[in-house]
């Protein structure tokens, strides 16, 4: 029954084994990468977010040596109510 229902499930989803065709653009005028995936659909990321190499880059946060909210201790909340 799994194996039937899994079945299903893939042919409702289309899942083939057709091949992707990926084309990328490059836009210098408005500074962005697009990718086209089958001609059917597009990405686009602006060329500041793209990284030359393995380094990452850092977010402003990140550079700070004040703690990020996640890191900083929780305040307690004391609320209490009445009916």
């Amino acid at each position: 029954m799994t194996r039937l229902a899994l079945c299903f499930l893939l042919l409702a989803t289309g899942a083939s084994a057709n091949e992707r065709y990926i084309d990328v653009q490059h836009d210098a005028r408005r500074g962005v990468t697009c990718y086209i995936l089958n001609e059917s659909s597009i990405s686009c990321i602006p060329d500041s977010q793209l990284q030359a190499g393995n380094e990452r880059q850092l977010s402003p946060h990140e550079t700070q040596p004040e703690p990020t909210p996640a890191a900083a201790p929780a305040a307690w909340n004391d609320e209490r109510y009445q009916l």
